[in-house]
């Protein structure tokens, strides 16, 4: 029922015959009222509410990885880690609704501008572990410093979860090793790294764009 604010000179809100009166940005407007709305479960609007669920949900499982690697940017945009990781992996995600598929290979779990480290595949030798080699003889004292964090997550494609290392290891080191559980064994995964600049720099926390390490089954 529509309801009016300063006598029957003046506008209404609400719904009175075919027509709604409403007020917007302080003006009053009135509309033809819609009794049959347009459907909002289009094939399209349910394709992209399964992409939203399928990001939300490897976001909590990568939880730990973007809240470090996309910090600084989700703050740039006003906005959480989480939501920016939802945003930002829209498009490699395709396919039908009953079947997504993931372009895992270009998923972007951290953005900055500093220099990223030479990594080798990782290797699922060791049971239990992934073992991603590190080769930077590059480093370049102006921008990055051997005390440069190195992170590695892993995703776990058969349930769902993640380990990440604790950035611990450096730039300058052989190689990182993650562990992951037990009942992860025979687990398909992918593997991803990004580093996080020095506590000692002008911004600590800068880090580097997502660097791919591959894919493989823990032994």
């Amino acid at each position: 029922m529509g309801k009016m604010r300063m006598g029957i000179l003046d506008g209404f809100v609400g719904k009175v015959g075919t027509v709604v009166g409403s007020f917007w940005k302080g003006k009053k407007i009135i509309r033809g009222y819609n009794a049959f709305p347009k459907e909002s479960h289009t094939e399209e609007q349910e394709l992209q509410r399964a992409k939203f669920g399928l990001l939300g949900e490897m976001g909590g499982a990568l939880l730990k990885a973007i809240k470090v690697g996309l910090k600084e940017y989700a703050a740039e945009q006003m906005s959480t880690e989480v939501g920016e990781f939802v945003k930002v992996n829209m498009k490699n995600v395709s396919g039908t609704v009953n079947h997504l598929e993931v372009a895992y290979d270009k998923m972007i779990l951290s953005d900055g501008n500093l220099t990223g480290v030479a990594l080798g595949e990782a290797d699922f030798t060791t049971p239990l572990t992934v073992s991603v080699p590190i080769d930077d003889s590059y480093i370049d004292t102006r921008f990055n410093s051997e005390d440069d964090r190195v992170y590695v997550a892993v995703y776990s494609k058969t349930n769902g979860t993640a380990v990440v290392s604790d950035g611990s290891h450096k730039r300058s080191g052989e190689h990182v090793n993650v562990t992951v559980p037990g009942f992860w064994q025979g687990h398909y995964v992918e593997v991803y790294a990004f580093v996080k600049a020095s506590a000692n720099a002008a911004d600590p926390q800068m880090c580097s764009e997502t660097i791919y390490c591959g894919s493989g089954r823990i032994a």
